[in-house]
């Protein structure tokens, strides 16, 4: 299989800032570079697109070219044989940028993977006008790989399967390839939709930990030991997290923070103690007990801003009804991007 790997990996950050040799264990170089070697050692033809020579120390670039990787500074003729274009870029408008340059440039049939940098859904609704009109050949989803590649936690890949909205954004041969691919350098391949790989590959996955234990605790102690409706306790769960989610859209962490008054949060969430083996709710009410006088200024002093409470769901099906389908997703895919631009 021939891969492109754009992006090498900041080797400061990597083991300057956050030390991860000490910490984590491992070698440098770590990210795309590391990526780029285990792919071309497992006997694919790699090339590793950086255009930034200085992000990787002269050793490193020499153990990436020993192990068999082809390096470019050029991302467009980067893409002219690659049957994966993985994208290990910056955050956000950097990799929309890169997908749209290289997008003509890409063989038939190429498969576009993103990292942790965009959601692949985000990605192709960027795209989209291109992929529809002009490429309808080529396919975006993911290969996360959910830890830094170099360090003994980067056991497995993310692939970014068929969506829950039902998008047509690749073929079962293209996530094929995908996993195929990720499965080659001896790593578990996990796919799961395409909307869902941020949640559950990104490093928000720390939020989505927590809240998971927290709402299958609620969920057991609500409907089996409260004995509550089923449509009930999901309900308040619903509410929950889509409160949490609207005010850090508005406010920010902090504002979120401040509406919710952790002490005030604190002494309702203890009468939802009722077992003995609550380890998480226990964990949740020493953490937010013991905020530091720092953490507290910080909250106290935020602005909470105008927030709308709809659950999206909602919204969603009611701009349907009143605009119709069309432009309802339209507007929808709009909003997506905006997230990220």
């Amino acid at each position: 299989m021939k891969v492109t790997v754009y992006g090498a990996g900041n080797q400061k950050l990597y083991t300057e800032e956050l030390n991860l040799p000490e910490k984590y264990g491992g070698e440098a170089p770590y990210g795309g570079s590391r990526m780029a070697m285990e792919f071309a050692q497992a006997g694919h033809e790699v090339t590793l697109a950086e255009p930034v020579r200085d992000v990787l120390e002269d050793e490193h670039w020499n153990l990436v070219e020993e192990a068999g990787v082809t390096v470019t500074d050029n991302d467009k003729e980067a893409a002219a044989e690659a049957d994966v274009a993985v994208l290990f870029t910056p955050f956000g408008k950097g990799t929309i940028n890169i997908a749209r340059e290289i997008l003509p440039e890409l063989p038939e049939g190429a498969v576009i993977a993103n990292t942790c940098t965009v959601s692949p859904v985000v990605l192709y609704y960027v795209l989209e006008k291109e992929l529809k009109m002009d490429r309808t050949d080529i396919g975006v989803s993911s290969m996360h790989p959910a830890a830094v590649p170099g360090t003994p936690q980067h056991e497995h890949y993310v692939i970014g399967g068929r969506p829950t909205a039902e998008l047509d954004i690749a073929t079962d041969e293209q996530i094929s390839r995908c996993a195929e691919l990720a499965e080659s350098t001896g790593k578990t391949a996990y796919v799961v939709p395409a909307d869902v790989t941020s949640a559950v590959a990104d490093m928000g996955s720390l939020v989505t930990a927590v809240a998971l234990a927290g709402v299958l605790d609620y969920y057991y102690v609500g409907t089996q030991i409260i004995k509550a409706p089923e449509e009930m306790v999901e309900k308040q769960i619903l509410m929950t997290l889509q409160t949490m989610a609207s005010l850090v859209e508005t406010s920010g962490v902090d504002g979120m923070a401040r509406a919710m008054n952790p002490e005030l949060l604190v002494k309702s969430a203890r009468s939802m103690h009722l077992l003995d083996e609550q380890e998480e709710l226990d964990a949740a009410l020493r953490k937010i007990s013991q905020l530091n006088d720092d953490v507290m200024k910080w909250i106290e002093g935020a602005e909470v801003k105008h927030t709308d409470l709809v659950a999206a769901q909602a919204l969603t099906g009611e701009l349907k009804t009143v605009m119709g389908d069309r432009a309802a997703e339209g507007t929808i895919r709009r909003c997506m991007r905006k997230m990220f631009e």
